[in-house]
């Protein structure tokens, strides 16, 4: 019996060591890249930095190129217009891949961007920069070297208000030159702005295009193989000349967008872009090789997409990008006991879902401004609304990731003399209280020294009043009544003196 409960003691153990380290078992890990290559992952809601190599050491880039090429002949080309193609779709190497494009062709300038981005025509390449340069040179006699030279230089300026400074272009297509160069760092800026043009975007997200022009018809298909499901998506005779058939062992369901690349000297490089579970992340692998590029790209794409996740630090509430509020010890009565804080943009940091608990944020005060804590802080001057008070700063463990400046979302003065009568009220009332009974027992000991006599003033009330009214009313009704018998009587007077006169003198007769 009491070997059994070992027994299931020990079972009991051991799932329970297993659950504890099922996160790490089952979590995917970034691929070891080859130490040559440069590697640059991106996470564009984060604005995070995922993993880098040798992102800042100068490569080749190779038909990645092209993602340059077709931003500068969106931004000065027109889409819509047709294009006769010249002798310049002749003027690339024979090994060079190519959209099968002819002279005296006639060709929207969109359909050349597909036949550019695509099967990474080289010949497209070259008449997008000559008939765009002679646009950007503004002489419609320009030579065809001149008109290329120009692109070339649009090439260069647009890489350098990208501020891709690691960076420079001789051609654009991506044939190898010993001058022509880029780094992982730099092709991640170019990636940001070319996937962001709707134009472009588009274009590479798409698997295959077909068009008619007045030499030929054109199907083409897109190089980047994380597109395709299955091989069947290709002609047979595609199948047969590469030898592929049944599922596409490179697909990602969620790549969409991307470009390739490959010469001798660049080895095989790869921009993509991939989006899934709240995730949207560019990638860069410059100078792999042919066996290793995709599958370096799809375990880069799903360990991101499925085993990362995000610690958002800001809200949008009533505030953008509130962070969060803090109690102030000298406040001013006026403007609250309490200072909202933000951020200028929201601050998000994405993280392997099994290290979120690593995380933790910290508050950097300006000390010429603001001291104190994480909660309670006092004022060493006024902060205006939108002022810089600090930064906040996100740490792994101990390790600093990343950081942030902090503004006052709120007016807040520093305490004044005239704030502390209001805020201690109840102190203010006491005090005022016994001024007044100090007051009072001062004058009655004043009257009592001088012995001077006061009479206190008795209020009547209403009802007193009314009272006293009424009593004045009769008094003086009182008074109209005895005047009105006095002046009967004395009215009467007259004829009784009458009356005693006349008797008299008949008495008198009598006599």
């Amino acid at each position: 019996m009491r070997r059994k409960i070992v027994i299931l003691m020990m079972d009991i153990m051991l799932m329970v060591t297993m659950l504890m380290m099922s996160a790490n078992v089952f979590a995917e890990s970034l691929p070891t890249y080859g130490s040559d290559e440069g590697i640059i992952v991106f996470e564009l809601n984060s604005g995070d930095i995922v993993t880098m190599q040798n992102e800042s050491k100068q490569m080749y880039p190779a038909s990645t190129t092209k993602l340059l090429t077709a931003l500068v002949a969106v931004e000065h080309g027109d889409l819509n217009e047709n294009i006769t193609i010249g002798d310049e779709v002749y003027d690339i190497d024979s090994d060079s891949s190519v959209a099968d494009l002819a002279a005296e062709e006639v060709i929207s300038m969109r359909d050349l961007l597909y036949g550019l981005l695509l099967p990474s025509g080289n010949d497209a390449a070259n008449v997008i920069a000559v008939n765009v340069g002679r646009k950007i040179s503004g002489n419609t006699e320009a030579t065809d070297d001149e008109s290329y030279d120009a692109f070339l230089a649009a090439m260069n300026a647009k890489a350098q208000s990208l501020e891709m400074t690691n960076s420079h272009f001789t051609n654009p297509h991506g044939l190898q030159d010993s001058d022509h160069y880029t780094t992982a760092e730099d092709m991640l800026k170019l990636a940001r702005a070319a996937f962001s043009d709707q134009t472009i975007a588009s274009i590479t997200r798409t698997k295959m295009h077909e068009l008619t022009t007045n030499k030929a018809t054109h199907t083409w298909y897109n190089t980047n193989m994380l597109l395709y499901a299955s091989f069947d998506e290709f002609p047979e005779d595609y199948q047969t000349l590469y030898g592929l058939s049944g599922d596409n062992p490179d697909f990602n369901g969620y790549a969409n967008s991307g470009k390739t690349g490959t010469t001798e000297e660049a080895g095989s490089c790869l921009v993509f872009q991939a989006e899934g579970n709240g995730k949207k992340m560019i990638g860069v692998i410059l100078n792999s090789t042919e066996d290793l590029l995709y599958n370096e790209a799809n375990e880069t794409i799903n360990t991101v997409i499925k085993d990362y996740d995000f610690i958002t630090w800001t809200q949008d509430t009533d505030i953008q990008n509130f962070f969060k509020q803090v109690k102030v010890d000298n406040y001013h009565v006026f403007d609250g006991s309490k200072l909202d804080l933000r951020t200028s943009e929201p601050l998000i940091t994405l993280v392997r879902s099994d290290e979120t608990d690593n995380y933790s944020s910290k508050i950097t005060w300006d000390d010429t401004k603001v001291m104190g804590g994480e909660d309670l802080i006092a004022l060493k001057e006024d902060i205006d609304e939108g002022e810089q008070v600090g930064q906040i700063e996100i740490y792994n463990d101990d390790n600093l990731v990343e950081s942030a400046p902090l503004y006052a979302n709120n007016k807040m003065a520093m305490r004044s003399f005239i704030d502390y009568p209001i805020i201690y009220w109840y102190v203010t009332i006491v005090l005022i209280l016994l001024l007044l009974a100090i007051g009072r027992i001062a004058f009655v000991h004043f009257m009592r020294k001088n012995n001077i006599r006061y009479k206190k003033i008795k209020i009547k009330s209403t009802s007193d009043q009314s009272q006293t009214r009424k009593g004045s009313s009769k008094q003086t009704s009182a008074r109209r009544r005895q005047s009105s018998g006095s002046s009967k009587r004395s009215a009467s007077q007259p004829n009784s003196s009458r009356r005693k006169n006349s008797n008299d003198k008949r008495n008198g007769q009598n006599r």
